[in-house]
């Protein structure tokens, strides 16, 4: 087929390359977007099945005033749509002893939970008197990992009981192979500043703040759940975007580059001035191997947790946990085999049917990989005994659906902060990425970077 040319190609239809491509759009850029599946928004999906709305990436969304995608959202005419999960998001549940516990939402509660001991809970306090970090060699300062720095700061029994779970719902990880700069680079800037996380965490509840614009400081989806929101983004780009193509190779050429897409069987071709990679580090590094391997190489180092999301479907009844919030996270400590539990259907309204309830359960990730692959009959009976244990239920599930994802949340393991840098300085020009792996796993993060990458081709002048 013959060359097609347009300014910039948009590798990969998840949310940040969606934002990378509505941004060019809007300020005038001539734009294609291509994704290999059959549907746009990457992880960020939303069906319904039996009367149920199942969620087959993120849940919810929490943004801050000065988050790109809130603006978009409103520009979109989706603020309108948005359903807040009110008081029960702020309500979270810790597995202990085997029995769910509610985390402490204020200062009185913190004194009075018994997720931390009293020698816990000193140990917390002492915190503001913990000297900051001084390396051997402040030189060549080497990194902490996330286990290292709470554990200095606040101790085992706080790493191992807020943290550590913490950790496994975001990341699908464990503390201990985390980076604490690179995955919490707020806490690690504010001992910088502060000398005390919570020295800096009471200096800035106490600076004066705006008022907050609606949609911030709150959790919200969508009626229509998250998938709304790739709906909208597609809507708004037409014919700019399309799916079921994959991209086979991509060239240099004198003037940009010429990349090979497979599509129905035939291949077509695009000549572009730039090419924003908006997949996976690893779908990156495949195409990168020839153009620059010195890139590419790197992009193939960074690891993928892989999960299993199991949606379950129970009569209100055959439920004896109240589910009276957001959901329940898993310590390392108690020795199970799921990462977490979310109470879906008492976060937001119609997301079953009448008189039943939505469990979404995550299983595999960095702590037990090997589980998110396993054999559909096993990951349900493991599913199924754990979810018994800790919430009660009675019975098989009425509704029942899995969907894995191989290569779900990026680690932000040691080194990776000079591992991004080394891809950054090696990328030919023309060459652009967005995504996850950059600067934080979070949707309005990953919106953030495709937002990023759209303003550095602004930087150039549009082709004549």
């Amino acid at each position: 087929m013959s060359d097609n040319d347009i300014e910039t190609l948009i590798v990969g239809g998840g949310i940040a390359g969606l934002a990378c491509a509505v941004h060019l759009k809007e300020n005038g850029r001539s734009i294609r977007l291509v994704e290999r599946n059959d549907h746009l928004g990457g992880v960020i999906r939303t069906l319904c099945e039996d009367g149920y709305r199942i969620e087959t990436g993120p849940n919810s969304l929490f943004l801050r005033s000065e988050d790109p995608l809130l603006d978009y959202i409103k520009k979109l005419g989706l603020e309108k749509e948005s359903v807040q999960a009110g008081l029960t998001g702020k309500r979270r549940f810790i597995l202990k002893g085997g029995k769910p516990v509610p985390l402490p939402a204020s200062i009185l509660e913190g004194i009075t939970t018994p997720v931390l001991s009293l020698r816990g809970k000193l140990r917390v306090l002492k915190e503001p008197f913990v000297p900051s970090y001084e390396p051997d060699d402040p030189a060549d300062p080497p990194e902490e990992t996330v286990a290292q720095f709470v554990e200095r700061r606040f101790g085992p029994e706080f790493l191992d009981w807020i943290i550590d779970p913490f950790v496994k719902g975001v990341y699908a990880s464990s503390p201990e192979i985390l980076s604490m700069g690179d995955t919490f680079p707020k806490l690690t800037d504010m001992e910088d500043r502060y000398g005390s996380i919570i020295r800096g965490a009471l200096a800035m509840q106490w600076a004066p703040k705006p008022s907050p614009a609606p949609l911030t400081r709150s959790i919200f989806s969508f009626s229509e759940g998250m998938g709304r929101l790739p709906k909208a983004f597609g809507d708004f780009l037409g014919t700019d975007a399309g799916t079921n193509a994959d991209v086979i190779g991509c060239t240099r050429t004198p003037n940009g580059f010429r990349t090979a897409l497979l599509f129905e069987d035939e291949t077509y071709y695009l000549h572009s001035r730039h090419v924003v990679l908006a997949g996976s580090a690893t779908q990156a590094s495949e195409l990168l191997q020839e153009i620059s391997p010195e890139a590419g190489g790197p992009l193939s180092e960074i690891p993928y947790a892989p999960i299993a999301v199991v949606s379950m479907g129970f009569a209100r009844k055959n439920v004896s946990h109240p589910l009276d919030g957001f959901g329940l996270l898993v310590p390392t400590k108690e020795r199970r085999k799921i990462l977490g539990i979310l109470f879906s259907s008492s976060l937001f309204p119609g997301r079953a049917p009448e008189n039943q309830v939505l469990l979404t359960v995550f299983a595999g990730g960095m702590p037990n990989p090997k589980l998110a692959f396993t054999f559909d009959e096993e990951l349900i009976d493991i599913v199924g005994r754990e979810v018994e244990s800790i919430l009660g239920t009675k019975g098989k599930p009425d509704f029942l659906r899995i969907q894995r994802w191989e290569g779900a949340i990026p680690q932000y393991t040691l080194g990776h902060r000079s591992r991004i840098e080394r891809i950054m300085d090696a990328l030919p020009e023309g060459i652009h990425l967005a995504g996850s792996y950059l600067s934080g796993v979070s949707v309005s993060q990953s919106f953030t970077s495709g937002i990023d990458a759209a303003k550095k081709i602004l930087s150039f002048a549009p082709r004549d």
